[in-house]
């Protein structure tokens, strides 16, 4: 077994926990989540228009 190995698998170990939590707060899971913007509502709009006769 090499010196390389280890480190290695810390990393490994390192990457899988950042993405392990990644994953928790974009889920909300952990802390408060990611928040998405509101969607502009549109109004709606009269099926059939009086203008066109």
């Amino acid at each position: 077994m090499t010196a390389v190995t280890p480190i290695v698998l810390l990393l490994l170990l390192v990457a899988v926990v950042v993405g392990v939590l990644m994953v928790g707060v974009a889920r909300g899971r952990i802390g408060d989540g990611i928040g998405l913007p509101e969607r502009p509502r549109r109004s709606r709009r009269a099926i059939r228009s009086r203008d066109l006769r």
